[in-house]
Order: C-alpha cells, then structure tokens, then sequence
C-alpha cells in the first residue's frame, strides 16, 4: 500500500508540474522567467485539489448538547474522489477530544458529536479534512474555532464578579509584516479572555515616547490603522476599555528590506493591489482560488496590479508575493465583495403556539441545490473575530475575514524544503473490512476538565443566559427521566446486483416466505437441519449456481448463517439485497474475501446490529462513524406526540434537503414546548460547488 501511495505522490507531482507550466505559459499572462514558473508550479503542486466546506446547527453549544454537521468535499481534479473524511474537535492545546470518520457520499457526508457533558468552557478547534488532504498544510483544511460553555461552570461563577479582566490584543500587518519605510495597515483585533470582540481604544508609540498612530475597535473587537514604519524603532501600543485592565502590546519588528502588498480596492471586475518592494529583482505575484493558481503577474519596484476574480463566485482569492526563489514573502487573502447566493426562507406563519405545524419554503435560485437546515432558538451573535474559516466559509460570518491576515505558514514551510511528496494515500473505496492503521471513531475520556475562571467570566450575557437555561433543562430531563430521542442511522450500503425492498410488496407470513417469494436469484434449502442459501451468477451468456453459501450480513454484521435473519421480525426488514458480479463485490471491497456472492438484509429500526455486536461477532463499518438521525416532534398531545415537557432549543435538523432545478423546495415540522424567537438557517451549496444561505425567524407563544 505505501509501495502504491508512493507511486501515485510521484505521478501526480509530474502531473501538476506539467498542469502548472502549461496554465503559467498562457500568453495573456506575458512573458515569464524559468524561475517565475518553477516558483508557481510548486506553489500549484503544494495546493491540495480537495476542499472542505462544513456547516452544522449553532452558533455555539454546551457542553452535553449535540453538534449536527454537514460536510461539502469538492475537488478541482479528474482524480478518484475521497470516500472518506475525518473530523475531529480539539481542545485548545491542540489535544484530539473527539475523532470521527465518515463516509463521503456524491461528495457530501453528514454526522453528530455528541459533546461530553465533562467539557470545560472554552475555545476548541472543528478540524475536516480527507486523509489526502493531510499532505498538505493545516491551513488548507477546513478548521473553525468552535465556543463551548459548561452550563454548570457558568451556575457555580454566576455570582462572582471578576476583580482582573485581562484583555487579549493582536495586530496583523496586512502582508503579514511591515516592510520599513513603507506605509501599511494593520488591523488590530481586541478580544476578553473568552475570544469575544471588546470595543477599546489606544495609541501606538515608538521608542522615544511619541504617538505615531491611534486607533479605536468597533463591538466586533476590530480596528485598524496605518503606520510608515522606521527600522530602528520600536512600536508599543497601550490599549485600553472600559471595565478592563490597561495593556501594553509589543507591535513586529520592521523588517528592512523585502515584498509586502496592499488591497487598495475590490469592484466586481477585480482586486487592485499596490505591490511594494524594496529590492532590485523581480517577484512573482499569484492569485489562488479553490486550490488552484489562476493568475501569475512578474514585475519589478513598486507598482500596482489589477488581479481578476476567479469565475467560481463564494470562494476567497489567496495573493502571495515570491521572490526569485520562489520563496512566498507575502500573503493575504480577499473575499468577494458581494453576497453569496440568497435563498428566500419564508413561513406559512410568523407566530404560532407550542406544538404546531410549522410549513417553510424555499425560492430565489433558479438551480439546484443541496443544503441541510438547522431550526433553533434563537442566539445572539457572540462576536469572536478569530473564529470562521475565511477559504471555506465557516458558522462564523463576520469576522472570517480577518484570518485572510494570517499566512498559510505550513505552506511556505514546504516550499522552503522544496517538498515533493506525501505520506497519505487517496481513500477512493469505501472499506468495510477494519484496516491496520485506521483508528475507530472515538471520545477521549482523559481531556483535562479544570475550569478556566477568567473564560467563563468573560462570557456575554447572551452566552450566558443560555448556558443557564441548558441548565435548567437537564433538570427538567432528569426529572422526567427523559433521553434525547434518535434513530439509527442508515448503514452503507455495499453495492448489490439486486435489491428488494419489502415495502413494494404484499404481506407474507414469515422472513423465509418472504425470501423466497422476493428474490429470483437465490436456491434455499435446508441442510442437516440448517438452512441455507446458494445464489444464481448471472452475466451475459452465462448462467450457474454458486457452489459455496455466499457471505451472510445482517445489519453489516458477518452472521455464520440464516439463523439470526429468519428470527427477525418480518415487519422490522427494510431490504434484502444480493451481489455475485466481480463488478458489484470488488466495487464494495470484497473481492478478495467472497468467492460466492454477498447476501444481506438491512432492518429499519437497525437494532439488529448492536444485539450482534454484543455476541462478538465482526461488523462492518467499524472505522467509520454511523451518525444517528434527527428526531423533530411529530405530533401534538393526542395525535401521537409525546406528553411530558419537549423543551429543545434545536427543534429541527434535516442535512440532506435537496432543491429542484428550479431552486424551491417545501418542509414542514412542529414546534416544541419552548417559547420565544427561533431562526430558520439554510446552508448548502449548488452542483458548481457555489455555496448559498437563507433564513427567516418566526415567534413561538403560548396559546390559550
């Protein structure tokens, strides 16, 4: 398998070089020096040509609630698409807490984590990338910073005033440095000990003392402001809030001579950038959308440059600035200027009472799309500016942007090294057999569960107030002895030659009449006192019983025989399904383990799997996690729905909502027992990969 990796690094390396010498000769781009292109080649041969967008239900969580999410791989390559994606919450020392591996499906994958009731408040990391992806620097994965507070932390410090409030200050220069001598912009983030944006003021000294700049951040914890700096000065910024403790932060240090770039102006026809170098040879500016260089400009001095948007809309632009080695220097990313694609949410209402009817639909794109819907209460924006994922477009909206100020720092680590290969092979199949090497999906049980004072009592009081209603509800669900309902989820499904559903059928008396009567495929008999199956191949021209029992799978589980399948109840099947083709078994991975065919029955309820895997016997899947499906309420008192308290702040999740061409779709679902505001949030993307939103709120009361 390393042999094969190996082999296939290598061929896609030569492929790339070759992609990237062809795209930099286009003649619209002028005439390029070798050096130009051997710098942009490795540049395209150290971009991954996968991408991870994911969206899930909140803004934020507490600890015990359950994170929904939807992942988006799309790729920019004629390569076998990843079949698996792996995703993980870290904690905030970049400790693994939660690990989980999906299956891709048309480039789409769903699941929930399940967040330990244990988990101290604070800023943890949601990590998605494909195994091929991990070649590749950190930066070009899809990473979010993700807020989770405990409510009982925030129940046992409700009361405590906060003597020290401490204050966080960072300052990106937009090239990622200050080139001295030349004027640049700084964006200045200020932030409290949870992350969360803090409107504040300072002054910016050199090292005699005097004021050279002054800024002030808006409620988002944002400022900016520009600053020519001298190369034997040192800038200091005293930074000050009200109800917080003064700081002085140490600004980075000018550097003498190099490259730096500023956006000067972004219209819809492109991206203005004033170019600024101090050195006498020419650099290389590129533009890099979704993975892959699309612009290359080489020139020497100061001067501007008018680089165009990529075609795809919703994607940021990465301009890097590299020297004649090759070597990036600066970086910054942009994002379009206008609005990704709306969609039109509406209710059929914009009130309504506990446990009715609530019906939306969907308009405003004329194309079809994927997207999954979170309907929960309504939470206010926290206001963490380092939280979104700027290449992706990650939950946190606003202040995705000013990560675009942070260089890819792993990426240019790799040109330096001039790295050429990886170590993580493609995982084009589904695998159902466990793998050497492949680690379960899993929960840490060791994270360190110390309560970090100074975060929680920095939390807002939006965040605040929900933590203690989280509390209250886990009190409410103790008394009432109530779990959080879920289905099981559907298992994969192993390619089969036939598939019978039970439902597009009659009744029948029993699973052996059913068998019989579905399948045309199949000899059942009965052999010293055992019953068993023997499938019919079938290929052009050909015709032939199998002479051994096929693989016997029940629920993905490897059952020794018909025992456990004619004991189960007839109306709890979903399907039988058979293979015997090459083309079926090696697509599924198990043509290397079944010489006779596959015959497999699915249940609806699934719990089939879990009474087998407590016998011990081999299951499938195993590496992967099987996510567990939504359960919205169904019905009011009398009419099926459940009679104790129903108190979800997230009452509705549905990740595979698919649009027509026309762009409408229409779904319905009930409101719970909780009252008060909850916002309708739409996610997805269309077939091109372009991501769209929408939402709408309505008002739940009680009613007399």
């Amino acid at each position: 398998m390393q042999i094969l990796a190996n082999y296939r690094m290598k061929k896609l390396t030569k492929i790339l070089w070759l992609l990237a010498i062809t795209l930099l000769s286009n003649p619209v781009l002028g005439q390029q020096r070798q050096v130009d292109v051997a710098g942009a080649a490795q540049v395209q041969m150290l971009l991954s040509d996968e991408q991870v967008r994911l969206v899930h239900s909140q803004p934020w969580y507490a600890a015990g609630e359950r994170l929904w999410y939807k992942a988006f791989v799309n790729r920019n390559s004629s390569n076998p698409p990843s079949k698996a994606l792996y995703v993980t919450l870290l904690d905030a020392r970049g400790n693994t807490i939660i690990n989980q591996r999906l299956v891709v499906e048309e480039g789409m994958a769903n699941s929930d984590i399940e967040l330990p009731k244990e988990l101290p408040s604070g800023n943890y990391t949601l990590v998605a990338a494909t195994n091929w992806m991990k070649n590749f620097s950190e930066k070009q994965q899809y990473r979010e910073q993700l807020l989770i507070v405990n409510p009982r932390e925030v129940m046992a410090l409700r009361n405590i005033k906060a003597n020290h409030k401490p204050l966080h200050v960072q300052f990106f220069p937009e090239s990622n440095s200050l080139l001295a001598g030349k004027t640049s912009r700084v964006t200045v983030l200020v932030t409290n000990a949870a992350g969360i944006g803090i409107a504040a003021q300072g002054t910016v000294t050199d090292s005699t003392g005097r004021a050279v700049a002054s800024f002030r951040s808006d409620d988002t914890g944002v400022g900016a402001f520009e600053l020519k700096a001298d190369l034997e000065q040192a800038y200091v910024a005293q930074v000050q809030a009200e109800g917080y403790q003064t700081l002085r932060v140490a600004l980075p240090k000018a550097k003498q001579n190099g490259l730096a770039l500023s956006v000067t102006e972004k219209s819809n026809t492109g991206i203005k950038v004033d170019v600024r170098s101090t050195m006498p040879w020419a650099y290389t500016l590129l533009a890099e959308s979704g993975g892959k260089v699309y612009f290359t400009h080489s020139a020497k001095g100061t001067g501007e440059v008018t680089v165009p948007w990529q075609e795809k809309p919703g994607e940021a632009v990465r301009l890097m600035l590299l020297n004649p080695g090759g070597l990036v220097e600066a970086e910054q990313s942009v994002m379009y200027p206008g609005i990704a694609p709306a969609l039109q949410v509406s209710t059929d209402r914009r009130q309504y009472g506990t446990r009715q009817q609530v019906s939306v639909t969907l308009q405003g794109i004329p194309q079809a799309v994927t997207a999954a819907v979170a309907v929960a209460a309504q939470q206010a924006d926290s206001h963490r500016p380092l939280a979104g994922n700027p290449v992706t477009g990650g939950n946190a909206g606003e202040g995705s942007q000013f990560l675009a100020h942070t260089a890819d720092e792993g990426l240019w680590q790799d040109i330096l090294q001039g790295k050429k290969e990886g170590s993580h092979a493609r995982e084009p199949i589904v695998e159902p057999i466990s793998r050497a090497g492949i680690a379960r999906p899993f929960i840490s049980s060791t994270f360190v569960t110390r309560t970090d004072t100074a975060f929680v009592q920095a939390l807002p009081p939006s965040v605040v107030a929900y933590a203690q209603k989280i509390h209250t509800l886990a009190h409410i669900n103790e008394i009432y002895g109530l779990t959080e309902p879920h289905a099981p989820a559907i298992l994969p499904r192993l390619p089969a030659d036939r598939v019978y559903k039970l439902d597009d059928y009659i009744a029948f008396n029993n699973v052996e009449e059913a068998i019989k009567e579905v399948t045309t495929n199949i000899r059942m008999r009965k052999k010293k006192g055992r019953q068993t199956v023997r499938l019919l191949y079938v290929a052009p021209g050909t015709k032939r019983m199998m002479k051994q029992e096929p693989l016997y799978l029940l629920d993905g589980v490897i059952v020794d025989g018909m025992e456990e399948m004619l004991a189960l109840d007839l109306n709890d099947i979903a399907s039988i399904e058979i293979a015997w083709s090459e083309e079926k078994l090696y697509a599924g991975n198990l043509g290397q383990m079944v010489d006779n065919g596959m015959f497999a029955i699915y249940t609806k309820s699934g719990e089939a799997r879990e009474q087998l895997k407590e016998k011990g016997l081999p299951m499938l899947y195993e590496q992967y996690n099987l996510p567990q499906n939504f359960i919205s309420l169904s019905g009011i008192p009398g009419e099926g729905g459940p009679s104790t308290p129903d108190l979800k702040q997230l009452i509705f999740w549905e990740p595979t909502l698919h649009l027509g061409p026309d762009g409408k779709a229409k779904f319905t679902f009930y409101t719970s027992d909780e009252t008060g505001t909850f916002r309708v949030k739409v996610l997805g993307q269309t077939a091109e990969g372009i991501p769209v939103s929408g939402e709408a709120e309505f008002e739940v009361k009680l009613v007399n």
